[in-house]
């Protein structure tokens, strides 16, 4: 499965919202949806599904999986039990542990194992990494993430300065399209790019 992207959307999302941007591309898209029947499985079934498709379709250096929101809540804990993952992973707005809102609080399961993993070292290595998020999303928590990438060698963090939770679609199109770009040596670009640059808006915070 070379040519197939697979992606975790958010909740209340669907694989076509940013899968046609990936399809646009001429990859595949699969992956699964936080709908039923699959919403309705807990915490522990949805990560072992996840983890199955993993070690049976994307084991493989080629491999490409984005996670979006709580999809890439889901997918980054998935990874953590894992061999380290030999691929590229593109997380975008990721919810990766507990997050404070103005009027809430977010904590899911197990939120803080990824921190935990990261600060101690144990969060099994990836190829390659790169995050994404709003510098205003309070639901994400962009602090958390800076510092648990902060904490896995070689991951790419940048926040997008006066942007939430939603990024733009034009800055997430530009983004998925380097992504691909540079985790794919046969696709074609149509600007004469062969290497991501850092996407307009966007700053690295981190490069480690």
């Amino acid at each position: 499965m070379e040519n197939t992207v697979y992606l975790l959307p958010g909740r209340g999302n669907r694989l076509q919202d940013l899968g046609k941007t990936v399809a646009s591309l001429g990859f595949d898209v699969w992956g699964r949806e936080i709908y039923p029947p699959f919403s309705t499985l807990n915490f522990v079934e949805q990560i072992q599904i996840i983890q199955n498709d993993l070690r049976s379709w994307f084991g493989h250096e080629e491999a490409k999986l984005v996670g979006h929101s709580y999809g890439g809540y889901l997918l980054l804990q998935s990874l953590a039990d894992l061999e380290a993952f030999p691929g590229h992973i593109l997380l975008i707005s990721p919810v990766l542990g507990a997050a404070r809102g103005k009027f809430y609080l977010s904590r899911p399961p197990r939120a803080d194992k990824l921190l935990k993993l990261a600060e101690e070292h144990q969060f099994p290595v990836p190829q390659d990494l790169e995050i994404h998020t709003g510098e205003a999303d309070d639901g994400c928590d962009p602090g958390l993430a800076r510092r648990i990438g902060a904490f896995i060698p070689g991951a790419q963090f940048h926040v997008v300065p006066h942007t939430g939770h939603a990024l733009p679609i034009d800055y997430l199109n530009k983004v998925i399209h380097q992504f691909l770009v540079r985790s794919d040596k046969n696709l074609r670009v149509d600007d004469g790019e062969t290497h991501a640059k850092d996407p307009p808006g966007a700053t690295p915070v981190s490069r480690c």
